[in-house]
């Protein structure tokens, strides 16, 4: 909201700025989410999953089995006990893997009013903190001594920066997930391309249940249908270009890049966070490493704080000089 609400303030008061800027995000969110939510039950519904995932539970292990002899005919593998003793440690598996996921599943299916609200909370702090936090936090510094004052105004401005550009970074990194998972599901010829890869870059902000869900999803589809191979590829290459690759090297790189933090302690913070938080962990532990980092360079080595160089301020300042130039134009400035 931020940086709508930079460009919004001059043209109005911050009041008006703040409401604007969270309509505008806030709005399409919900939308977004709600309409997901819509569309994946009336999907379920209409092609009649439930009652297919009944029909599997109800024979899991010779479908299991006769899942692995199509892998074996498609790369024409001759059967032997050997391959018997992998198929019964695959079914017991496959147990496992299905009874996990039916958990997860319903677990957020019960949960969806629950992410709603938090939403709408989030949604209405993020309001009062965009008004009033200026204020509260030049409130803050009054009350501090005069001798830290400037200390720890600098602290307080370099979290800022960590927070924004970490916040920047996970967004930047869905709006990735957003577009390769669009492609791979235009290679597959998967029906509604645009909405499942709109819908994973959305999964993308949900700890633990992000794109490799989905993709999980969509393949156990394919493979119910018939299609086996079709739904491993999709799996194989959703988890590696959507999960895998992205989580650990490009999420870190834009973390060095814009956070200013170093790739390594940035998977540092995202490991130990969620080891030491759960899922919440995977955004509080990068946002803890970085705070640190600012108390140790700004607080206890007493370094210069560096001026925000990031994409937004750039796009903000490049948005500003359309506008002025506008004006000019119009002979409005």
């Amino acid at each position: 909201m931020r940086p709508i609400n930079t460009i919004l303030v001059k043209f109005m008061n911050k009041t008006y700025a703040a409401v604007l800027s969270a309509i505008i995000i806030i709005v399409p969110t919900f939308l977004l989410f709600f309409y997901l939510a819509a569309a994946t039950i009336n999907y379920v519904i209409k092609e009649k999953i439930f009652d297919r995932l009944m029909l599997v539970f109800s024979d899991l292990d010779t479908y299991s089995k006769n899942l692995f002899l199509s892998f074996l005919n498609y790369y024409n593998i001759e059967y032997s006990n050997d391959l018997d003793k992998i198929a019964n440690i695959l079914t017991a598996k496959l147990h496992e893997l299905i009874s996990y996921l039916s958990e997860e599943i319903i677990d957020l299916t019960i949960h969806i009013p629950e992410f709603a609200m938090k939403l709408l909370l989030a949604s209405i702090l993020s309001l009062y903190l965009l008004k009033e936090g200026e204020s509260i936090k030049e409130t803050f510094v009054t009350l501090l001594p005069e001798n830290k004052k400037k200390t720890i105004s600098s602290l307080l401005h370099g979290i800022d920066i960590v927070f924004e550009s970490i916040i920047l970074v996970n967004i930047l990194k869905a709006i990735f997930t957003t577009i390769i998972s669009y492609f791979i599901f235009l290679l597959f010829g998967i029906p509604y391309p645009l909405l499942l890869a709109i819908m994973s870059g959305f999964m993308d902000f949900a700890p633990i249940l992000g794109p490799w869900m989905l993709f999980s999803g969509i393949a156990a589809v394919y493979i119910m249908n018939g299609q086996a191979m079709t739904g491993f590829y999709v799996f194989v290459l959703g988890q590696l270009l959507v999960t895998v690759i992205p989580e650990l090297y490009i999420k870190p790189k834009l973390a060095g890049k814009y956070a200013k933090i170093h790739p390594m302690i940035f998977l540092f913070g995202f490991f130990g966070g969620l080891l030491a938080f759960g899922a919440i962990g995977i955004f509080v532990g990068p946002l803890a490493i970085g705070i640190v980092i600012v108390f140790i360079k700004y607080y206890l080595l007493g370094k210069e704080i560096e001026k925000k160089n990031s994409f937004i301020d750039k796009l903000l300042t490049q948005v500003d000089k359309m506008i002025k130039l506008e004006g000019t134009k119009n002979g409005k400035v």
